[in-house]
C-alpha cells in the first residue's frame, strides 16, 4: 500500500491549475516585461541575489505619463536643471527592498542596462546566511510603479508569500527550498470571479507580450544529487514563465487552466505539456552540492 501523500504535497499540488489565473491577475495589465531572479549560494551559506529588469520601451513611456497624471511632473532641464521624471532604477527604493528579504540582506549595486527589448537595471544584493533568507516569488513585487510614494508591488499585489530556504554545510552541502502554498479559496475565488474562459486571447496576447519572469538558484560547485524538475548544470530553476510561447498555443494554455491533477506525477506530466512554463511541483526541491 502506497504511502499517504503529506497534506503540503495535495494543497501544492492542487493549486497548480489556479497558478496561471493568480500570475496574471497579480501582474495586471503591463506587458513587455521581464524580470529574473538569481540566488548564488557558496559553500558556506552565503551569496548574492541578482535581479535583472527589463522593461519595453513602450511600457516606459506609459509610466512617464502615469507618472505625470500622479503629479510627478517631468521638468524641462531648461526650467530645472537636474529634474526628472519617472525612473525605472530608483536606487533609494532598491536600498530598502534589501530589508525585505529578510536579517543580513545588504544592498550591491545596481547598474542600468539597455538591450533590444527595451531598458531596465540589473540589481546585486548579498546575504550573509541563506537561512534568513526569504524571496517574493510574487514578480508584482519587483515592478515598478508610477504613483509617487509608492515603493514597489504591482496593482495586483497581495499577501506575500516568500520562498523559504534550509540549509545546513557539510560535504556536500545540502539545500532546501521551501515552496509557499498559495491561498487556495482566494485563487479559486477569483478565477471563478474572473474565469479564464472569458478572457479573450488575444487580447491576453497583447497585454502579456514579451513577458517572462523567472527565479532560480544557482549554487557554487556541482549539483550531487535533486529532485529538483528543472536542472541545468548548477542552476535549478524553481518558476519561469515565458507569455509569448504559453499564448502561442491557445488549446494547451486552455487546458492547463481547467485541469486538477490529483498526484505529483500528473502535475508534472501537465506543466512538461506547455511549452514556456517551468513551475516546481514539489512543496521542498532538494539540493545536494559539492
Amino acid at each position: 500500500m502506497p504511502a499517504p501523500v503529506p497534506p503540503s504535497t495535495v494543497r501544492h499540488m492542487k493549486t497548480l491549475r489556479f497558478l496561471l489565473v493568480a500570475l496574471l491577475f497579480t501582474l495586471g495589465l503591463t506587458g513587455c516585461l521581464q524580470i529574473e531572479k538569481i540566488v548564488k549560494l557558496k559553500p558556506d551559506g552565503s551569496g548574492t541575489i541578482e535581479e535583472t529588469v527589463v522593461m519595453g520601451k513602450d511600457v516606459l513611456a506609459q509610466m512617464e505619463q502615469m507618472a505625470a497624471g500622479f503629479g510627478a511632473k517631468v521638468e524641462k532641464k531648461e526650467d530645472k536643471p537636474g529634474a526628472k521624471g519617472f525612473e525605472l532604477m530608483d536606487e533609494k527604493k532598491l536600498k530598502s527592498a534589501a530589508a525585505q528579504m529578510g536579517d543580513g540582506v545588504s544592498f550591491v549595486s545596481a547598474k542600468k542596462i539597455e538591450n533590444d527589448k527595451g531598458s531596465g537595471f540589473v540589481a546585486t544584493y548579498a546575504f550573509k546566511d541563506i537561512n534568513k533568507l526569504k524571496l517574493d516569488q510574487n514578480p508584482g513585487d519587483a515592478m515598478p510603479v508610477a504613483a509617487p510614494g509608492k515603493t514597489g508591488g504591482g496593482p495586483g499585489k497581495g499577501k506575500v508569500e516568500p520562498v523559504r530556504f534550509k540549509f545546513t554545510k557539510g560535504t556536500p552541502a545540502e539545500l532546501v527550498v521551501v515552496m509557499p502554498v498559495p491561498d487556495l479559496k482566494k485563487t479559486e475565488k477569483k478565477e471563478q470571479a474572473e474565469g479564464m474562459e472569458d478572457m479573450a486571447m488575444q487580447m491576453m496576447k497583447q497585454m502579456f507580450k514579451d513577458m517572462k519572469v523567472s527565479m532560480a538558484v544557482e549554487v557554487s560547485g556541482t549539483i550531487q544529487e535533486t529532485n529538483a524538475e528543472y536542472q541545468d548544470g548548477s542552476r535549478v530553476t524553481l518558476m519561469e514563465m515565458d507569455f509569448n510561447k504559453l499564448l502561442s498555443d491557445p488549446e494547451k494554455f486552455k487546458k492547463l487552466a481547467k485541469e486538477n491533477p490529483k498526484t505529483l506525477q500528473e502535475s508534472k506530466a501537465l506543466m512538461k505539456g506547455i511549452d514556456g512554463v517551468k513551475v516546481e511541483t514539489a512543496p521542498e526541491v532538494r539540493i545536494k552540492f559539492r
